[in-house]
Parts: structure tokens; C-alpha cells; sequence
């Protein structure tokens, strides 16, 4: 008797054991977004009704079935289409139904979703474009309402449109600052090694209006 109610204390123990490891793997799985919010297709409906004027994909990318990573506190949560919502500055996931989950943009230090990273800094989220010792270079995406146009016949107003636009940000000794792509610009973030960087440009064809390029420029005076 003795012998049997020890065995059913052992494997109640063993349960309880295992019940716990299972709980703690499962809230491991989930990524700090928990804390977000889901937007059941009922309060889409309701916030389409009060943007019904405007028109536009807020949205970075236009595919809704992209896959990406979340970076939170030094853990990495692997999720499905995920986008980020320009409009309104948050990280969002695409659920069943139309719905969508928005995570907490606060508890997030940066996404990879499809190509792209994209990196928080005061509050925003820019694309990184080139990192390096020296300086890096990131996009930022913002929306603007083009108006829409009156009938002249019926002076009727057509739906405002969202339009997605986007800048250059310079990081360099822990100030962020809008860069322009220009000739004087990069000299200015040259310095002294203006001339060997247009020296280097030269070799190696690079036009700075184009993005790809770019990069390359600020990786060849990364190396410098």
C-alpha cells in the first residue's frame, strides 16, 4: 500500500513537472505583441466608414503574405504576413477573416519582413539601408492626402488619396538628421575624405540618385 500511494505521488509530481515546462514553452513561443491589439472585421468596417473619403494602400508592401522576424530585448519571433502600416506607424499581422492584429509597437526594437529591416528609433521605424562605423543610412516612409479634385459640373468633391512618400536619415556620432542625396550633401558627410570618396565614385560609376549605389557609397566610406 505503502509502495502504491508512493508511485501515485511520483507520477503526480512528473505531471505537474511537465504541465509547467509545457505552459513555460508556449509562453516563450508567443512574441511580445500578446499585448496588441486584434481588429475584428466589424471595427474595420467602422474605421473604413469614417476614412470612406480617403483611398490608398497604407501599407509597405502590397503583398499581404509576407513573412518576416521580431526582434524584442534581445528575442527573435518568427511571424506570418506581417506588414508594416505607414499611416499609422505600426507593426501589423493579417489574421483570418480581414482582421488584423496590431502588435505593440513598444515593446518592438525592430522587424525583418521580407528584405527589409526595419529599425525604431524615437518612436519611428526606418528602413535600414547601410550601417557602419562611421555613418548609416536609413529611409523613412511617411504618408501624405492628396485632395481630392472638384467637378466642375456639379462641384462635387472626388475621394482624398494616401500617398506613400519617403526620406533619407543620416546617423553619425548619435545625431539623426535628414539627408537630401546631393553632391554638397556627401561632402558634408565626407568631410576630409571628400576627394578620395569622389576619386572612388568615379572608378566605380556610381550615381548617388540611385538607391543601390548609394549603398555602395556609404559602404566604400564605411571602409575608409
Amino acid at each position: 500500500m505503502k509502495n502504491l500511494f508512493a508511485f501515485l505521488l511520483i507520477n503526480l509530481f512528473t505531471i505537474l513537472i511537465n504541465i509547467g515546462l509545457h505552459a513555460q514553452a508556449n509562453s516563450a513561443a508567443y512574441p511580445p505583441s500578446y499585448h496588441g491589439d486584434q481588429i475584428s472585421p466589424r471595427e474595420m468596417a467602422e474605421r473604413s466608414e469614417r476614412t470612406s473619403e480617403l483611398k490608398g494602400n497604407p501599407f509597405l508592401f502590397a503583398d499581404k503574405d509576407k513573412k518576416g522576424i521580431i526582434y524584442s530585448k534581445g528575442n527573435s519571433f518568427e511571424g506570418d504576413s506581417l506588414n508594416y502600416n505607414i499611416y499609422q506607424n505600426q507593426i501589423v499581422t493579417f489574421k483570418e477573416e480581414d482582421s488584423v492584429f496590431v502588435y505593440d509597437s513598444q515593446l518592438i526594437d525592430s522587424v525583418k519582413i521580407d528584405d527589409k529591416r526595419l529599425h525604431k528609433m524615437d518612436g519611428k521605424f526606418f528602413e535600414v539601408i547601410e550601417t557602419g562605423p562611421k555613418v548609416s543610412l536609413f529611409k523613412k516612409y511617411k504618408t501624405r492626402i492628396a485632395e481630392g479634385q472638384v467637378n466642375v459640373t456639379d462641384r462635387s468633391k472626388g475621394s482624398s488619396r494616401l500617398v506613400i512618400m519617403d526620406d533619407y536619415y543620416v546617423l553619425s556620432q548619435d545625431q539623426l538628421m535628414k539627408f537630401k542625396p546631393s553632391k554638397a550633401n556627401l561632402e558634408d558627410v565626407f568631410g576630409d575624405q571628400s576627394q578620395e570618396m569622389k576619386k572612388r565614385m568615379k572608378s566605380e560609376k556610381l550615381e548617388y540618385k540611385k538607391e543601390k549605389d548609394l549603398m555602395r557609397i556609404f559602404e566604400i566610406y564605411n571602409s575608409l
